[in-house]
């Protein structure tokens, strides 16, 4: 009787092991999806556009915008070179329900279009997904550029 109690142990054993890597494995999965749905532009990014960064000449992308106050028929464009040449920088403020137009941001800047299209100088927008992420691929990414951070900081830190 020893000799098939101890057959049956093991066998629980590796039973119970398996089911562990299972609950392991789905509970990973069930992560991994809840961050897909996380990918995107995130709440306080920041794209910076500044004029002395060189931008690659085949960069022309000029995005719809429309204003964040929900007026009808209010749009404007924001067209990257324009941004670049001037400077500027757009902040995602938050995130909206619905697939199109689904980012709130402010831009504040020289101008955002060098036509009748220009957003202003400063502006509440709401912008897609996909124009958030051309945004930052054409100023070089998310966030402000470390020599600039550092020279923020040592401007506005009082000296003893």
């Amino acid at each position: 009787m020893r000799a098939n109690d101890s057959k049956s142990t093991g066998a629980g054993s590796v039973l119970l092991g398996i089911a562990a890597i299972a609950l392991a494995g789905m509970a990973g999965t069930i992560g991994l999806i809840h961050e897909v749905g996380e990918f995107g532009p995130k709440v306080g990014d920041i794209v910076a556009f500044d004029p002395l960064d060189p931008i690659s000449r085949d960069m022309h992308a000029r995005l719809p915008a429309m204003s964040a106050d929900d007026r009808p028929g209010v749009a404007c464009a924001l067209d990257v070179q324009a941004m670049h040449a001037g400077g500027g920088s757009v902040i995602v403020e938050g995130r909206e329900p619905g697939p199109e137009f689904g980012y709130r941001v402010h831009w504040a800047g020289a101008r955002s279009s060098s036509d009748g299209a220009d957003c202003g100088a400063s502006a509440e927008l709401r912008v897609n997904r996909e124009d958030v992420e051309v945004l930052a691929m054409a100023a070089g990414g998310y966030g402000v550029p470390a020599s600039k951070q550092i020279g923020a900081f040592r401007r506005f830190t009082p000296v003893p």
